[in-house]
Order: structure tokens, then sequence, then C-alpha cells
């Protein structure tokens, strides 16, 4: 055997995929001026950089200091043999026979997220007898059925994955820098004589940390530093395993090809061929009849062909020329022209398509086109084809500087078929005149923002019509509501002070006639301090203009004004490890400038209302054991008391004031009302408890549950609008509980509104989510609410109905109108190479667009398809099941993709 040990040495790196070979090529060179000593018996030869920085020094190894690298592998396709003796020279040693191991079936897989062992001295004789003789295709012989793997190794694929690509164990933890590692040759025999060609013969391993090369033949010319690789060639390396039939290469000019190429990228899951790869003086890249797949091999549901791909040195982009996805054997789409990212840059270009299907709207298809603008700036914008309504075309853009990031966007349909700005055209009267198509558009701006101690916020979206969700939809992160805000801050924020001048206004999407005030604008102040001790000050303090259209509005409705409001507080604050105890006493004023008022109300009213609150609780806990598990149990008792005068406010506008839903929560809050319009005046206690059921050794919180009542001294006075009624003098509020638990992979999460003067419940909810993994999911709900005529049902799932296929479903029922809110139900395809799912829904239009008594219905049918690896279309579904089945995560986000 002949060895070359290369001191540590900063190998020069190839371009991708090449970047693996140059630092193991390199250590050829050493072979050149070290012919004497091997010719003298020597077999292992130390090299070290010279002085000039080009040639080596080397020196036998009985004269050199000891290798860097401590290990003594032995050669491919010779077993270890404690007895074997040394040749007797370089050129008249004789290769050993040949006896190879198979590749482990428990190895580590590709995607293993622990760094791979140590391997140990037969390491390189885990691969086959050289490349040329091996049977199958290299992605045959790295893959592995699910049976072959160990139960360690399945648990890093998806279950509808049939198996994986494995990968020889690596001498350093996978993340470490090859480069910086010493280089080794190994050879079974050498020949050299000056002038002429230096042969390493059977079994030539070059290896440098991680990094491996094997070949059969390596012939090295002294004068060109001409390299031929003859017999297979194989390089492998962390996420990547390449295979040649023979290569030609230069150590002076970096030039290099490869041909007759196989390659796996273990970390992508692709697999291809190429028919050359070849890098030429300048570093640039080339490589000629190439085609690679994410499917398991003997598998070619998709493929990606080119005749050609071209990286420059130091491109950010490659050029593909006569590129083609085909699905199987038929090509589906095909440019002659592409160009491609190598590097994280982004890449201008078409994005892949999105396609649907409803019965309403025909065949929905858009077309992406990225614009990388500059490097803080991009584009995207997409035409689509929606077959019954028309043409349209979507854009968003994106710029990022040092202080702020901002999304534009908008979308525009013109002349849609089926709509002329008020109702759709099946409700259209024919005999009332001809339908009028309208134009639809939307734009949106988003903006955060952030110098020193201020912050700048916009958030603004408006549409054409009330219809525009429910009939097109967006991909600009807009979801269908009853209202869009516009909204734009400035804040600023230093030590115990915040102020901030916002303005807001909405766009109603409902039918309710009457538009929501505009703040045009507020500015509010909070400073709080410590003054004494534990004692703190606070002040608050705003003044607000509301406004609105009320040209068609009277009464109060058509009042509209300014708002000062003006609140200091006094707080002390005491918690000790048992318990906590605070103190609060203020006083809120607030005075109106009101415009439109009728006749007989105050055009410029005030209110002053003084408040005083105590706050305490305590903590017990005592240690449990359940189901063998040392478990604490707290017992959390809490006690609430607030007073708060009376005024009367009957009066005053309601700009922003709206009553409360009751729940647990709302027993520790020292205003029944939302907004300042209204205070509730108050003189009550509310007593509650909660119990929590904690994992001794990590605190987890398996279950907890809580319960209380408020209970008042006075009659509430103080109504949002009209007189007070019944509830208003009972002694006491309804019973409010919560509570969750988690029993494994199930979690429940319930709250109860109990009145005991009706002896009915108010409210009630409970949900059930039972989520054993990304593919395992299944929910359950019930909601009631008796003052908004509430009452529904839902279930959601997605669960595998076998290996490799799965249900999808939703259902939301109203049991108060006994109509269906949303369903959808689908059936999936998936595996590791494909995903394909069809897909029905039926939905309430927009619920909160029209009564859902008397909603109109919608459904369509759609259809995606995911090429792993690649890009999808018909991104529908995904959306609706994110929002429909609670826990349900797309693949990329679970790591299949």
């Amino acid at each position: 055997m002949f060895r070359v040990v290369v001191r540590e040495q900063q190998m020069p790196m190839f371009g991708a995929p090449a970047r693996a070979l140059a630092p193991l090529l390199v250590a050829l060179t050493a072979i050149l001026p070290a012919s004497v000593a091997a010719a003298a018996g020597d077999d292992q030869i130390v090299c070290v950089p010279a002085v000039d920085g080009i040639s080596w020094d080397c020196v036998p190894g009985a004269d050199a200091p000891a290798p860097a690298v401590s290990r003594r592998p032995e050669p491919i396709g010779q077993t270890p043999d404690a007895d074997a003796q040394p040749p007797a020279s370089g050129l008249a040693a004789q290769q050993a026979d040949s006896s190879t191991a198979a590749p482990p079936s428990d190895g580590p897989i590709s995607n293993s997220l622990a760094p791979a062992p140590a391997a140990n001295d037969t390491d390189l004789l885990l691969k086959d007898a050289p490349v040329a003789s091996r049977s199958g295709t290299l992605a045959e012989r790295q893959w592995r059925s699910r049976e072959q793997l160990s139960a360690a190794q399945q648990l890093h694929i998806p279950e509808f994955c049939s198996g994986g690509y494995t990968e020889r164990d690596y001498p350093l933890p996978l993340i470490a820098d090859s480069s910086a590692q010493p280089a080794e040759v190994l050879a079974n025999q050498l020949s050299f004589q000056r002038g002429r060609d230096g042969v390493f013969d059977g079994g030539v391993v070059l290896t440098q940390g991680n990094r491996r090369l094997t070949t059969a033949q390596a012939r090295v010319n002294e004068a060109s530093r001409d390299v031929v690789l003859r017999g297979g060639v194989e390089v492998s390396e962390p996420g990547l395993i390449l295979e040649a039939g023979e290569a030609d290469l230069n150590l002076n000019s970096k030039a290099g090809e490869f041909r007759d190429v196989e390659f796996v990228m273990l970390a992508a899951h692709l697999r291809g061929e190429a028919a050359a790869i070849a890098q030429d003086a300048d570093a640039n890249l080339a490589i000629d009849g190439v085609s690679f797949t994410r499917c398991e091999p003997q598998s070619n549901v998709w493929s990606v062909h080119a005749r050609s791909l071209v990286v420059e040195d130091g491109a950010n982009f490659g050029v593909a020329r006569g590129a083609a996805l085909k699905v199987g054997d038929v090509p589906v789409f095909y440019t002659p022209y592409l160009r491609f990212p190598v590097t994280d840059e982004r890449l201008t270009g078409w994005l892949f398509p999105n396609m649907g299907y409803s019965a309403d709207d025909g065949v929905d298809f858009s077309m992406p086109f990225y614009w990388n603008i500059a490097a803080n700036a991009d584009a995207t914008i997409t035409p689509r084809l929606i077959s019954e309504r028309g043409v349209g075309v979507e854009a968003e853009g994106r710029y990022l500087n040092t202080w702020s990031e901002s999304v534009l966007g908008g979308a525009f349909l013109a002349s849609d078929d089926l709509y002329n700005g008020v109702i759709d055209k099946d409700d259209f009267d024919t005999s009332t005149g001809d339908f009028d198509p309208a134009d639809r558009w939307l734009y949106a701006l988003n903006h955060d923002g952030e110098i020193g101690n201020f912050r700048t916020l916009v958030d603004y979206t408006a549409v054409s019509d009330r219809d525009y969700f429910r009939d097109l939809g967006s991909d600009l992160g807009l979801t269908s509501t009853n209202e869009l805000e516009r909204r734009g801050e400035i804040q600023y924020s230093a030590g115990g002070l915040f102020m901030r001048l916002w303005a807001q206004r909405f766009q109603r999407l409902d039918e309710i006639a009457v538009d929501a005030y505009q703040r045009l604008p507020e500015f509010e102040v909070t400073y709080d301090r410590r003054i004494a001790g534990p004692l703190e000050f606070s002040l608050g303090a705003e003044w607000v203009s509301f406004d609105r259209d009320n040209d068609d509005l009277s009464g109060t409705n058509a009042i509209v004004g300014n708002r000062t409001h003006v609140e200091p507080r006094l707080r002390l604050p005491l918690a000790w490890p048992f318990g906590f105890l605070t103190t609060t006493a203020g006083y809120r004023f607030t005075e109106y400038d009101l415009r439109d008022t009728p006749v007989g109300i105050d055009d410029a009213p005030d209110r002053g209302v003084a408040l005083g609150s105590v706050d305490g609780g305590l903590f017990f806990e005592r240690d449990l054991t359940l189901f063998d598990t040392a478990v604490i149990q707290t017992l959390e008792p809490r006690a609430y008391y607030l007073y708060q005068e009376f005024d009367d406010q009957s009066e005053l506008p309601r700009f922003d004031a709206t009553q409360l839903t009751f729940g647990y929560d709302q027993l520790f809050r020292d205003n029944r009302f939302s907004g300042i319009d209204r205070i509730g005046d108050a003189n009550q206690a509310a007593a509650g408890v909660t119990t929590r059921f904690l994992n001794a050794a990590n605190g987890r919180e398996y279950f907890r549950f809580s319960i209380g009542e408020i209970f008042y001294f006075d009659d509430r006075r103080v109504t949002l609008s009209g007189n007070p009624t019944q509830d208003d003098l009972h002694n006491g509020s309804a019973i409010a509980s919560t509570m969750s638990a988690t029993f494994g992979k199930i979690r429940v999460a319930g709250d109860l509104v109990w009145d005991p003067y009706d002896n009915a419940v108010d409210e009630s909810r409970i949900r059930v989510f039972y989520k054993r993994d990304a593919r395992r999911i299944l929910n359950i709900g019930y909601r009631k609410n008796v003052r908004s005529q509430i009452e529904q049902l839902e279930a959601s799932a997605y669960w595998p109905l076998l290996k490799r296929y799965s249900a999808i479903a939703r259902f939301n029922y109203d049991t108060v109108f006994n109509r269906t809110i949303e369903a959808f139900a689908g059936l999936e395809y998936n595996d590791c190479c494909w995903q394909v799912r069809l897909f029905y829904r039926r939905s309430v239009e927009n619920d909160a667009v029209r009564v859902v008594e008397t909603a109109e219905t919608d459904e369509g049918i759609f259809i995606q398809f995911v090429f792993k690896g690649l890009a999808g279309f018909g991104n529908t579904i995904d959306s609706a099941m994110q929002r429909g089945i609670p826990g349900y995560r797309p693949e990329e986000h679970n790591g299949f993709l």
C-alpha cells in the first residue's frame, strides 16, 4: 500500500457541484517529488507545502513526524489483514485480492439531524468494488426501503415515504469544515518515472475530512499536471454523492470534465444524472444532458430535463436551455431558456402557476411573475384568468431598508362578467335593463418602521365593493371580514413615557347602512413611574376626533365631535411567594365637544368618575401522584373589590363603547364596557378560584379549572343605551367558568356561563383537539350564545386511510337556522415524490355579508398538485385547510418538502 499525508493546508475549492473534488485532487501532486522514497519501499510519505508555495517537500515516513491523521484505513477493495506485509517497492507492489462489504442497512439516512458517529478503520470498505463494476444506479444503491431501515432512521422520514437514502459514516461532525483538514491519498500500487505519468492503481482513495474520492486508477502527468481518472469515479461528502464513469482534470487550471454522471443530493432528496459536468479554467460550470427528480429510484412521476445548464463563476444565477418538466414521459411544461438561482439570491422569472375550478367561476388560472428589483426591493405580478369573469392582474411589491419594511399590493379585474357592482348576474332582473359589468379592484399598504424611540405603522386596505373577497379572494395575505381597517400610527416610547398619534377608519363589508366612526386623528399619552418604594403613579390622557358621513343620519346617530380623557392613578402592588395584594385608586375625567347634536342634547358634556379597587390572591400547593406521575396541585383563590362612582351618561355619544361578552376574565376588570364612552358604576366584589395540576418535574400543565362570580351591593345604573334591564338589578352575576386539559395527544378547552336567576346557560363552548402527528388531526367543537342567537356544531379531520391516502373534512353547522355554514371534503394521495388532492367545498358566501338564514351558498371543486422539491399549483386547498382544520400545517412547515 502507498499512502501520502498532506499536512494541514487550505485547499482551493471548485464551484458546485465539483467543490468536493479540488481539495482531494490537489493531493495527487504530492506524489510527483516522492517517487524516490516510494521506490525505496517506504509505505508512507509525509508532504508539506514548500517555501515557494507551489511545490511540495516530502520525506519518507521513517524520518517524518507522525502524520496529522492517526487512523490508518485500509484501501478500497482490500480486507484488513494484521499479517499482511507491505509491498517490497512501489513498482513491484502487487494488488491484493478484492473483497467487499455491503453498505450497512442501519447507517445514517440523509435527513438525520444528529452528527454521524466517528468512523472506524473499516469505513472505506463500505462501498463496493470499483464504480464501473457496480450494478444498479447510484440512487438505487443508496436507497433503503423502510423495512431495511432501523427504527431510529424511520423516525426521520414521513410514513408515506417508502424509504430513504443512506450515506456512509463520517469521521467528523457533519458541520465540520473539511477544507481545514489534512488530505490523504491511498492506493494499492504506485508506478512513477520522472518525465512521465505517475499512476495510482487499485483502490485509489483520496480523503480530506468528510470528503472522499474513490477511483480505480488515477494517472498524473508531472509536466502538464493533467489528471486522468478511469475505472469509475465516486465523490462523497455530507449531503452529496456523485459518480462518474471517468474524469479528466488539470491541477494547474482547475479545469476538468466528468462524464456519464449520476448524483444524489441527499439534503434535498434529489437524484439525477448528466451526460457530462465540466468546469473550465475560469471556473465556469457547464452540465450537458441533465435530468433530476425527487421521486424514489425506479419511479419518475415527475422529472426536470435540460439540454444544458451553465453557471458562470461568481454568478448568482445559472442558465438552462431546452428545459422541460415531464410527468411520466409526457412533457407538460417547456421553456427554451430559463434562469435559475445557484445561491440564495432572488431570481427574476415566472413562478409555478395556480389553478382551481368552481361551479360559478369556472377555471381560475394564475401565473405569478417574480421581479427582483434590487437587493432590498422586489415585486410579484400575477396575471389571472377566471373563465366566467374575465382577465385580471394582482401585484405585490416589497421594500426593505435599515429602519422599515413596507408592502404595497393591488389587484384589478376589468368588467367582471358576473357582477355589476351591486349584485351578481344570477340575481339580476334582466327586465329592468342590460347587465353592466363592473370593474373590481383592491389595494393595500402595510408598513412597519422603527427609528430610535420612534415607530411607524400603516395598515390600509380598500376594495371596490362589499362582495370582493367573496367572489375573488386574494393572495395578498388578506381574509374576508365584515370590515377593512385603515390605520396609520406614529409611536414614541422612552422609559415610562409612551405617546401615540394615529388615525383609523373602516370600510364595511356587511349590509349595515351606518358606517363605523373614524378616528381622525387620536393622540394618546401614558406615563408611569415609581414614586416611593413599591408605590406607582400613572397618568393616561387622550384626545380624539370622531367623524363619519352623517348626511343620511338623524338623532344621536348623526353626532360627531371630539373627546378628551384624562386618567391619573395610584397603585400599590405587593407580592409574596404565597400571594399578592394590589390596591388602586384613580379618577376618570372625560369631556366632549360635539357637533350635529339633536335639539335638547348638550354639545359639551363632561363626566368625572372616581374609582378604587383591591385585588388579592393566595397560592396553595400540595404534592400528588397520579398515574405513577409526581404532580403538584395548586389552589388559587382570588378576591377583587371594585368601587366606581355613578355619573349619568345617557346623553353621551357612543363613539367606541360596546358591551363585553361575559366570561371568567370579566370578573376582575374595572369596566364592564369596552371603550371610554361608557364607564360602569360599581360597588361589587368578585370571587374566583383556580386549580391546576402541574408536572412536578417540568411544570407542564395537565389541567386547569376556574370558576367565579360577581356579587353586587348596588344596582347597576349605567347602560349602553336605554334603561337598566332586569339583569342589572340582580344581586349577583352569572357564574362563569373556564377549563383546559391535556391528556397525551388530546387537548380539551371549554367555557361555561350559567345564569342562576334564569336557571339557564347563557354561553357555552367546548372544543376537543387531537393531534397525534402532522397527518392525524381530529377536532370537535360546540358553541352556544343565547344573546347572539348562535348555536353551532363543528368538526374537522385530516386522517390517513392508508399509507399514502388521507381524508380531509370539515363540517360547520348552524342549528338555529338549520343550515351548513361551511363544509368541505377531499381525498389526498401523498408520497415523497408528489402529492395530489381532490377537494369539494360548499359554504355560505360570506356570513358577515348576509344573515346566515338568507345567505346564498357557493360551491366548487378544486384540485392541487405538488411536485415535491419543485413547486405546486392549487394553493386554495392549503388555505382552506389551514383556516378550517385547527392544527394543520402545510408540509413545508413539517420538513417534508
